[in-house]
């Protein structure tokens, strides 16, 4: 699938009819409206996985100003997504090796931009300069430094589990096929309302080579996220990629106050 239509494919297959209220999922610190910086990513792998909610669960998670795509409709789409980098270089820094895990629900593009917005409910990440940045400008990004992130060239496979002290405690499994062919750009925004205003990370990845998966989630069904997903584990009915890419860029900034 092109990716400039992964947003779109999403949004139409739900109706948007009103704003949602609730309140944010992970915990922030207090942000700093002059922490805007930017992150340089090379030679990273990534996994990303859609699947669907209840849209009255969901709702709690996301602030009014934020919609839903699937407002006013049965379930929503939830975004999970892994990543594996060579190169993580935060605000100019040099380049570190680090994974990323990051889960969201899929909204409305607040400024009319990117091929997928998603609000941000848990970040996790195993770059200590990165998870601070992001805690500086206020979103709850959390420092694992045990992601065991697992990709297996030989026979295809991946396993990335994000253990204690994050949480939810979750792993993501299965077999990937990478492709060797580059299916152009893609913008993903994700979003997170903090007291400063509502931070935007808009990430630029300008070549992607974009392959399959057949992926699970799991997770502690009495969980936050296994109460989200109604269960312990789930599949990704709506979307499976398992993607490559040289270099990517992400800036990180808020947008609003």
């Amino acid at each position: 699938m092109n990716t400039r239509k992964i947003g779109t494919w999403i949004l139409s297959l739900f109706l948007v009819a009103a704003f949602v209220g609730g309140s944010a999922g992970a915990v922030s610190v207090a942000p700093d409206s002059s922490a805007n910086f930017p992150v340089e990513f090379s030679d990273c792998v990534e996994s990303i996985g859609v699947t669907l909610v209840s849209t009255e669960s969901a709702r709690a998670y996301v602030p009014a100003g934020f919609i839903l795509v699937g407002e006013g409709q049965p379930v929503t789409p939830l975004v999970v997504r892994t990543a594996s980098c060579q190169g993580i270089a935060v605000n100019g820094d040099a380049p570190t090796t680090g994974d990323i895990v990051q889960i969201g629900l899929v909204i409305v593009p607040p400024d009319g931009t990117g091929d997928i917005n998603n609000y941000t409910l848990w970040y996790f990440s195993s770059d200590a300069k990165l998870a601070t940045q992001l805690r500086k400008i206020g979103v709850g990004a959390q420092l694992v430094p045990t992601i065991d992130y697992d990709f297996d060239p030989d026979d295809n496979s991946l396993f990335v589990l994000v253990p204690m002290p994050g949480s939810p405690r979750l792993a993501v499994s299965g077999a990937v096929q990478p492709s060797p062919l580059p299916a152009g750009s893609f913008l993903a925004n994700w979003w997170r309302q903090t007291e400063a205003g509502n931070v935007k990370m808009s990430t630029n990845v300008p070549i992607i080579n974009i392959g399959g998966a057949g992926l699970t989630l799991t997770t502690n069904a009495n969980g936050p996220l296994g109460q989200l997903i109604g269960g312990g584990s789930t599949g990704f009915p709506l979307l499976q990629q398992f993607n490559t890419f040289g270099a990517a860029r992400m800036e990180v900034s808020i947008v609003s106050q």
